[in-house]
């Protein structure tokens, strides 16, 4: 390594000490307050995020653009939780334990300090299968706030008593982590059965249940939930869905073509950060 690099490194080093941005530009990198729309009741104690109802974010910058361009970090499914750490202001706080309402409101966050809050997407319209163009406002998105207190305070946990099987359910929202591990667990299921079918369904309802009349054996969950009345099913994802707290990222979009009414799901997908 030459010794061009390492004094060049070490400069560096010396100057992110001396907030060159700030004595020498006269300009700073924009911090951004974000409310918390679990208002911090979802977490335990011992993290910093328990009841914590805002968060501090610093403004996208190249880094961030370095970060989400990164093929390595793009392949390995990992650069939205670089991009979220990075842009966290107290660096002690671990994004992998954030619920994604709370993980979606910091990204529509970060994306609005990076390019504004104009967002394009398009949506295929469900009556005439038109790909309608579509414009929305990021920040005019409705929070939608944790409105059901957990069964215990600093814990991920609500309970719903089913209405057809009369059993009592506790559930929690799902992390980033826990659609992470659906998703192998789905995709292992896809390849070892001989019915290639989505299991959307169930393997919600088994990511989210955390016991069922105080039952907390995995396995003995599945099988319940495999033939759980159709009624207590849809009654328990409403209510999960429902009462997430988020963002809500739903839209009514009249189609252009036909001028039906789609209620659109707003995509946060690789194009979300680069408009």
């Amino acid at each position: 390594m030459s010794s061009n690099f390492i004094d060049n490194a070490h400069n560096s080093e010396h100057i992110m000490k001396n907030n060159i941005m700030k004595d020498d530009f006269n300009w700073e990198v924009p911090v951004e307050i974000v409310p918390l729309p679990s208002k911090g009741k979802v977490y335990d104690p011992n993290s910093l995020l328990y009841n914590l109802e805002k968060i501090k974010i610093k403004a996208m910058t190249a880094t961030e653009e370095d970060i989400l361009s990164s093929t390595s970090l793009i392949k390995s499914g990992t650069a939205i939780d670089q991009l979220l750490k990075s842009c966290l202001v107290n660096k002690n706080i671990d994004p992998s334990e954030l619920i994604l309402g709370d993980r979606n409101a910091l990204m529509i966050s970060i994306r609005i300090t990076g390019y504004g809050s104009d967002y394009p997407f398009n949506s295929k319209c469900e009556a005439c299968n038109s790909l309608n163009e579509n414009k929305i406002d990021l920040s005019d998105l409705e929070i939608k706030r944790l409105n059901i207190e957990p069964v215990q305070q600093g814990k991920n946990e609500f309970a719903l008593k089913l209405p057809v099987s009369k059993k009592t359910v506790v559930f929690k929202f799902l992390s980033e982590k826990d659609e992470k591990d659906r998703k192998v667990k789905n995709d292992f299921y896809k390849k070892m059965s001989s019915v290639k079918m989505e299991r959307s369904v169930t393997s919600f309802l088994e990511a989210s249940i955390i016991s069922i009349d105080g039952i907390t054996d995995k396995n003995k969950i599945t099988h319940f939930v495999k033939y759980m009345p159709a009624h207590d099913s849809r009654i328990l994802r409403n209510y999960i869905n429902d009462n997430e707290p988020g963002i809500k990222m739903t839209q009514d979009i009249e189609c252009k073509n036909c001028g039906h009414v789609n209620n659109v799901l707003i995509p946060i997908n690789s194009n979300f950060f680069w408009p």
